[in-house]
């Protein structure tokens, strides 16, 4: 509602704004009445028309590019965790305030309207009639002046009887209503409804009105060629007397106007249709500007505001198709929300490329990824079912390891190998045949069906002696329906991950635990009286019984920090377990703080998403030169002939230091140490917001390391 009233509003104050430097002094009469008709109808319609864009920037990057935690192939949901608030009490928002208002106000004005339409008709009906020239006279008491009211003149009857309105003013009022000027009235009548606030509907109304008056002149002495005369006829009837409401008429205060325009000559015919074009294009590049909508095209639980207040929320269905129309099997659909806790559900589709979310918020935002296919971020659709179109990415390259084999997928196509088998001696066995390759084979990644690694006795047992060094066994998918196999994937892959699925910790999520940590450590005294200070990170994982398992460490730290902070979690009771224990899915966070001198610790948790990233002083290309400046390739590495990216995470604090450097991706210990040099050097930076405020966010560079060139 906020944003149609801003958009409208300024596009109101625009469109007046053409007009007044641009027509307002020409005669123009005919064109700057449907200008200024259109611009009210423009205004009032434009906030509701979209047109979908895409504003994409590829950065020329050099030897290093800084991207955000979700742009990095394979290191996506870093310390992801679902977050959940307790229902609060619903409270009076001054949004609400506001609505009562502008709700109020638009029935005043509305009773207004339809009071003065009332009082008008009555009048109508109660006065003496005339037939005049196919319009009617309305002879009636009122002290008003001349004034029309559609098909209706009114005219005070001791004027008209005793011969004070001349035929020139008759004719002026004629006009009026020849012209349906009444019509333009009532709109801007309807304006001031919903925008009694807005005191630019009183511009409009004025504007609109005195080109009537211009209008009605014109079609009074455009025949005559003495003017002279009508204005003279003009200022004999000045009176102190007004108008009706909501009738075309006479007004003294802008007869002024109205003399100075009739001794105005018209524009040459090149300045008239340079201004026409000029409001023209101004309009329709304001229709542009407030169009453009960004259309992106890349990125049960109860879902709750941030201060606990429910959300709209309802289902989604859709449907994955590739470009041909076929249904698109395991593709990722998460469904993200953002908030102070931010929250996701996700599913993954099954043959029959269908997948069905619930308990999705108005503001969500889906996630659509699929190997091999560009990814998508879209607005999801409650009112019918989705169908999205998948785009294969001919650029697209990843690798995904697993215990028995490794997929370095390239556009289309797959290569598969077995990551233990250096010497490529594994056999490949395609549909029970056995392939001439060994070792590795590239294939269209969806004709596959299933992959399964034969190692050891299992392999001699099946293929012989052929089998010693182990077998890729592959089945594609046109053979696995031949034999009626299904490949589809486990049904609790299909499931969309659910609050009833997570553990809790008493009966709330792990940023309550993230609390309940931080009250409990105590600053090593050995480590105050070795002035030893720094972040520590610890990540853990929840079991869906309850129990905690998999505490390590995620940054290089004395071991004196991080043991202290690895003992309160091990002593943390039990959490609840999953209330869905059959598709029960464990929790991976992590607790983060920072240990100070000389005995201080910071509980502000690093942020993996914000609203506004951090920003190095210069923006993107001072970062990209300071790490190409400082970054030095080591000697020692040069005849090794070693390269490639070191990839590195640390905070970026509140006071813009780049601090917690940890190496995500090492290629050397060498290059690995250089880079977290570099980046350590990096002071100034403009923290991250979160709800307007600045807060810790965590950080991802790649630099990369080449070798120096020599001519």
């Amino acid at each position: 509602m906020i944003a149609y009233i801003l958009k409208s509003s300024l596009s109101l104050i625009i469109l007046f704004g053409l007009y007044w430097f641009l027509l307002r002094k020409e005669k123009l009469f005919v064109f700057n009445r449907y200008f200024l008709v259109l611009s009210v109808i423009f205004s009032l319609t434009v906030p509701f028309i979209s047109i979908p864009v895409n504003f994409q920037v590829t950065p020329l990057l050099e030897n290093a590019v800084p991207v955000s935690v979700n742009n990095i192939p394979g290191i996506s949901d870093v310390n992801i965790t679902r977050q959940y608030l307790e229902m609060q009490a619903s409270q009076i928002d001054i949004s609400e305030i506001l609505l009562a208002l502008y709700i109020t106000g638009v029935i005043i004005f509305l009773i207004r309207l339809l009071r003065n339409i009332y009082i008008l008709a009555g009048r109508i009906n109660r006065s003496e009639k005339i037939s005049f020239e196919g319009y009617r006279i309305v002879l009636t008491d009122d002290t008003a002046g001349p004034c029309c009211f559609f098909r209706n003149i009114l005219i005070n009857r001791d004027d008209y009887l005793n011969g004070r309105i001349d035929k020139a003013l008759l004719e002026h009022e004629k006009e009026h209503a020849r012209q349906t000027h009444t019509i333009d009235i009532m709109l801007i009548e309807l304006l001031k409804i919903f925008y009694w606030f807005n005191p630019v509907y009183l511009l409009y109304d004025r504007a609109i009105r005195i080109n009537h008056e211009y209008l009605a002149d014109n079609g009074v002495i455009s025949d005559k060629s003495d003017i002279k005369s009508y204005a003279d006829i003009l200022l004999s009837f000045i009176i102190c007397r007004s108008s009706l409401s909501l009738t075309s008429g006479s007004n003294n205060s802008f007869t002024k106007m109205r003399l100075i325009m009739m001794m105005r000559s018209k524009p040459k015919g090149f300045i008239k249709r340079m201004k026409i074009a000029m409001s023209t294009c101004a309009g329709l590049v304001l229709f542009l500007l407030l169009s453009f909508k960004e259309s992106p095209d890349l990125p049960s639980k109860p879902v709750l505001s941030e201060t606990g207040i429910e959300m709209q929320q309802s289902r989604v269905n859709g449907i994955v198709i590739t470009e041909d129309g076929k249904p698109l099997m395991l593709v990722n659909i998460i469904a993200e929300f953002p908030g102070s806790t931010p929250g996701y559900f996700s599913v993954t589709t099954g043959s029959d490329g269908r997948f069905s979310l619930k308990n999705i918020p108005e503001d969500a935002f889906l996630n659509i990824s699929c190997v091999g296919y560009k990814r998508q971020t879209l607005k999801p659709g409650f009112t019918s079912e989705m169908v999205v179109k998948m785009i294969k990415d001919p650029e697209f390259k990843t690798t995904v390891m697993t215990v028995d084999a490794t997929y370095y997928h390239e556009g289309e196509n797959v290569r598969i190998r077995r990551p233990d088998d250096k010497n490529l001696q594994s056999v490949i066995v395609i549909d029970d045949k056995i392939s001439n390759s060994k070792g590795e084979i590239t294939l269209v990644r969806d004709d596959i069906g299933m992959v399964k690694v034969l190692k050891g006795k299992e392999a001699t047992d099946k293929y012989g002696e052929k089998g010693k060094n182990g077998v890729i066994e592959i089945m594609t998918k046109k053979r696995a329906a031949e034999l009626g196999i299904d490949i589809s994937p486990p049904v609790s892959r299909l499931r969309q991950k659910d609050p009833d699925d997570l553990p809790t910790f008493q009966e709330s999520n792990p940023q309550a635990f993230q609390e309940w940590v931080s009250t409990r450590i105590r600053y090593p005294e050995e480590a105050i009286s070795r002035n030893i200070e720094g972040w520590v990170s610890v990540n853990y994982k929840v079991n869906p019984d309850g129990s905690i398992s998999n505490i390590t460490t995620a940054l290089p730290v004395n071991s004196l920090l991080s043991d202290e902070v690895i003992r309160v979690i091990k002593s943390s009771p039990k959490w609840e377990s999953s209330k869905n224990m059959e598709t029960g899915r464990p929790i991976e966070s992590s607790v983060t703080l920072k240990f100070t001198l000389p005995g201080g610790i910071i509980k502000d948790q690093p942020y993996d998403r914000v609203d506004e990233m951090p920003v190095y002083p210069g923006g993107e290309n001072a970062l990209l030169n300071f790490i190409k400046n400082n970054t030095k390739y080591p000697q020692k590495l040069t005849t090794e002939k070693i390269e490639g990216k070191v990839i590195l995470r640390f905070i970026v604090t509140t006071e813009g230091n780049s601090e917690a450097i940890s190496v995500l991706k090492g290629i050397h210990p060498l290059l690995d140490a250089e880079a977290i040099r570099v980046i350590s050097l990096m002071k100034g930076w403009e923290p991250a917001k979160r709800d307007g405020k600045t807060v810790n966010a965590w950080y991802m560079i790649p630099v990369a390391f080449a070798l120096p060139q020599t001519n």
